[in-house]
């Protein structure tokens, strides 16, 4: 039988994911294109406590922090969601965050998490202890970021790119804009990509309007990375997803 459970490392899979954890609201647009490269999906349930044009976004509700510790907000701990999680094996610590519905009080638990570096605003993280992280001024830190792996990463927030580059990062800073967001004028390249395995990244959608598609795609490769597009629409921030492993 095989066992379920996280990868070692938050945002990095050491192989093919199995299942992803992606907001509700983004199942029935993203679950077939998933489930047509072999990927599972778990729901979680929308945060009331947020802005509803971004309750269905996992990067302000669930932070996996690696291995199998996940932080999960009081507001989406449904009993169905966290029976998912604890089949998983997944040692789960309830918060009390997001603290409000406005950024940047709904950005508790909006970490990039990347090896072992921790970006998040130490000002509002819901672990302002944890040794690993690395302080910065951006609340949204996670969604900002597109991870490429664990010295690698595109950002169009300035501030994150010389965070991540003094941290030793090789780093793709791109122009802001060009990603979709519903009820906004913008979305971010971190909410709209997820690693599905070592060499591949998942983008909601193509990158046909962005007048960086060239550099991220040159940048992807040198990197030993492909992406690999869930629709044809054009990329759309979702609050990106917590990949699981098989």
């Amino acid at each position: 039988m095989k066992q379920m459970g996280f990868f070692k490392n938050s945002n990095l899979p050491d192989r093919a994911v199995g299942q992803v954890i992606i907001g509700e609201d983004y199942v029935s647009e993203l679950g077939g294109a998933l489930m047509s490269l072999g990927i599972g999906v778990i729901a979680c349930p929308n945060n009331e406590r947020v802005d509803p044009r971004l309750r269905s976004h996992v990067d302000l509700s669930a932070l996996h922090m690696g291995g199998n510790r996940l932080v999960v907000s009081e507001a989406v701990a449904t009993e169905g969601f966290i029976s998912a999680l604890s089949g998983l094996c997944a040692e789960i610590t309830l918060s009390k965050a997001p603290f409000g519905c406005k950024y940047p009080e709904d950005a508790g638990l909006c970490a990039a998490v990347i090896g072992e570096r921790i970006f998040h605003n130490k000002s509002l993280s819901v672990l302002p202890n944890e040794p690993r992280l690395i302080d910065v001024k951006q609340g949204y830190a996670k969604c900002t970021v597109c991870i490429v792996n664990e010295n690698a990463a595109v950002t169009s927030d300035r501030g994150m790119a010389r965070a991540m580059a003094a941290a030793g990062l090789d780093v793709l800073t791109v122009r802001d804009g060009y990603i979709s967001l519903e009820g906004y004028d913008k979305g971010f390249i971190g909410g709209a990509s997820f690693k599905i395995a070592p060499d591949l990244l998942a983008l909601t959608g193509t990158l046909d309007g962005h007048p960086d598609r060239t550099q991220i795609e040159l940048f992807l490769l040198s990197h030993g990375v492909k992406p690999v597009y869930l629709t044809g629409k054009r990329i759309f921030d979702i609050g990106s997803a917590v990949p699981i492993m098989l």
